[in-house]
C-alpha cells in the first residue's frame, strides 16, 4: 500500500499483506527471461562438448592414416619444480602440472598463475604439448595433455613436454590424445596409489594418425567450437553472477 514502508526482511510479508511489493521483486521478475535462458542453455552446452567429442572420433574413423611412434613426434623436455607455494598474484605467467587437470582443457591460451621463482625453470614455446606426470585417480584420468599456444610460460610440477615439430598439429594432437589415444596411453601408465606415466614410457608407442592436411583442417574447426563453447560459458558465468546478486536483494 503506497505510502507505507518497505518490510525489513521477507518475513514480514505474509503478515503485512498491505505492503507494495519492493523493488528488488520486480527485478528478479524482470530477469527471469535472462534466467530461464540460463537454465536452457546450460545443459546444451554439455550436449555440444559431447558432440565435439563425436565429431572428433567421426573424423578420425573416416582419415587416411598414417603410421608414427610418439618419438616422432618432436623433441621431449623436463620441467623445473614448481609448486602452489610458489605461485604469486603478479609475475611471471607460469602452468603447473595439477592445473592441466582442473583449469585448462585440450589448448592453453590464456594463463591464469604467476610466479616470482625463476631460478632453474624451463620457458615454454608455442605448440609444446604438455602431459601431467602423475594422478590418484586412475590410468585414464592420466591421459589428459595440453598444447600450450603461449611462448615464454614457466612451466613446473610433475609433468613433461614435447616440442612438436612441423610434421604435425600440435593443436590437433592434444584433442587426439584425449579422445582417441587415451585409452591406447593409458595402458603404458605405472602404479597403484599413486600412477605415473613418464615420457621414457610411452615414446616407442605406435599412433595411427590423419595426414598433416587432415589434421590441421579438423584442428581449425574444433578451435572454432572450443571458442563458441567460452562464448556460452561466459555467458553463462555472468547470468549466474545476476542470479546470485538478485538472489541477495531478495534476502536483505
Amino acid at each position: 500500500m503506497k505510502g507505507l514502508p518497505e518490510p525489513k526482511s521477507c518475513a514480514d510479508l505474509p503478515d503485512n499483506p498491505e505492503y507494495e511489493v519492493p523493488r528488488f521483486v520486480k527485478e528478479v521478475l524482470t530477469s527471469l527471461p535472462y534466467l530461464t535462458y540460463k537454465e536452457s542453455f546450460s545443459p546444451l552446452i554439455k550436449d555440444f562438448e559431447v558432440c565435439r567429442s563425436a565429431i572428433i572420433e567421426k573424423h578420425y574413423g573416416q582419415a587416411e592414416k598414417l603410421i608414427a611412434y610418439v618419438a616422432d613426434l618432436g623433441e621431449s623436455f623436463s620441467v623445473g619444480n614448481l609448486a602452489k607455494e610458489d605461485l604469486t598474484e603478479t609475475g611471471i605467467p607460469c602452468v603447473i602440472y595439477g592445473e592441466l587437470f582442473t583449469t585448462y582443457g585440450e589448448a592453453i591460451l590464456q594463463i591464469e598463475s604467476h610466479t616470482n621463482k625463476t631460478e632453474s625453470m624451463v620457458l615454454s614455446k608455442k605448440g609444446d604439448l604438455l602431459f601431467p606426470s602423475s594422478t590418484t585417480v586412475d590410468a585414464m584420468s592420466l591421459i589428459a595433455p595440453s598444447v600450450i599456444n603461449v611462448d615464454g610460460v614457466i612451466l613446473g610440477g610433475d609433468m613433461f613436454g614435447i616440442h612438436i615439430n612441423h610434421n604435425y598439429n600440435a593443436q590437433y594432437l592434444s584433442y587426439y590424445f584425449n579422445h582417441i589415444a587415451k585409452r591406447q596411453l593409458a595402458k603404458y601408465a605405472k602404479g597403484s596409489t599413486i600412477i605415473h606415466l613418464h615420457y621414457t614410457d610411452i615414446k616407442k608407442a605406435k599412433l595411427s594418425l590423419p595426414y598433416l592436411e587432415e589434421q590441421n583442417r579438423m584442428a581449425k574447426c574444433l578451435v572454432i567450437l572450443d571458442d563458441k563453447i567460452k562464448v556460452e560459458n561466459s555467458l553463462l558465468n555472468l547470468l549466474n553472477s545476476q542470479k546470485a546478486y538478485l538472489l541477495c536483494q531478495m534476502f536483505i
